[in-house]
């Protein structure tokens, strides 16, 4: 069994979330609260598996609780509104979160995720970027968190030339020739890195503004000498970036 925790001051929420995770059997909520000075005192004294942790609340953000924890021994999925810096944190930290109002199907998708993480040995590695990617003032100082084998490394947008996608896959190219493989949509790094001043060029690839040299033709010419053609649908917006 899963032991879960909900942490969300919206009651009518947590009551809707709770019946959701009912209709799931490995699940089970082992204990929920409405503020993050409860939640801190019921995770010293129970063990959970999985933390839902609103990101806005009264008297203190889900982020100040884990702040406040340094690590933790359990996975969370965040479960918020839409708060742009707060989920580009997220995401690019690698950590899951549901926008609410919460959807069975993502939920599922969510939970999917989790169950597949569960062995992941560098949990505390995650967090203490995530913790690091909070602290930063704006955007375009958030690190990806990115795996390849069994190391974990943080890369800036800066570093990333291209990323193309491999059906449900994207295949990061950075600019050292390292290349890293993500179980996330190209359509997910489009939302994360557009405005890092990325530029979606067609149906397969996003390319990084700043490594591109020229267009040849209907090609963007990018300074590792890796070319795309620039889809019809794309090329106003393109051709308007590349003047500016």
């Amino acid at each position: 069994m899963i032991k879960v925790m909900l942490v969300d001051d919206d009651g009518e929420g947590r009551s809707y979330l709770r019946s959701l995770l009912a209709g799931h059997a490995d699940i089970g909520v082992v204990e929920e609260t409405d503020n993050i000075t409860d939640a801190r005192q019921l995770l010293a004294n129970t063990a959970v598996d999985l933390l839902f942790l609103d990101v806005e609340m009264p008297g203190g953000s889900g982020f100040e609780l884990l702040k406040q924890l340094g690590t933790w021994p359990f996975a969370v999925i965040f479960t918020t509104g839409f708060q742009r810096y707060a989920i580009q944190a997220i995401r690019f930290s690698a950590l899951d979160y549901l926008l609410k109002p919460v959807q069975p199907d993502e939920l599922a998708d969510a939970l999917q995720r989790f169950r597949q993480r569960q062995l992941s040995v560098d949990r505390t590695t995650h967090q203490q970027q995530f913790l690091h990617n909070l602290a930063q003032p704006d955007e375009r100082s958030l690190k990806l968190t990115l795996t390849l084998g069994e190391r974990t490394y943080f890369i800036s947008p800066a570093e990333i030339t291209h990323c193309t996608a491999d059906d449900n896959y994207t295949e990061l190219h950075i600019h050292d020739g390292r290349r890293f493989v993500s179980a996330r949509t190209l359509k997910d790094y489009e939302d994360m890195l557009l405005p890092m001043g990325f530029l979606r060029v067609n149906r397969s690839a996003l390319v990084n503004r700043s490594q591109i040299t020229h267009m040849d033709g209907l090609d963007v010419v990018l300074r590792n000498k890796a070319r795309f053609e620039v889809s019809r649908r794309k090329r106003e917006d393109v051709v308007k970036a590349l003047a500016r």
